[in-house]
């Protein structure tokens, strides 16, 4: 079973904007990669050392979603 693909990712340092195409309309998740012992994880969890990187790619992804609409 194939994956679905998002429409368009947005990553600023470790902070990920990924966009996903619903129906009618677009959602986006926030994440940040981090590294424990040798193995890269995910989390929705952001330090204030975050949160401009965060910001920069949310502000990214609703430009990128503006211009689909």
């Amino acid at each position: 079973m194939a994956k679905n693909q998002p429409a368009s990712k947005f990553r600023i340092g470790f902070v990920t904007a990924t966009i996903w195409k619903n129906d009618t309309f677009y959602s986006v998740e926030l994440s940040k990669a981090y590294k424990e012992d040798d193995e890269w994880k995910d989390t929705n969890s952001l330090s204030h050392g975050d949160l401009l990187n965060a910001a920069k790619a949310l502000e990214r992804a609703e430009g990128w979603i503006a211009e689909q609409v």
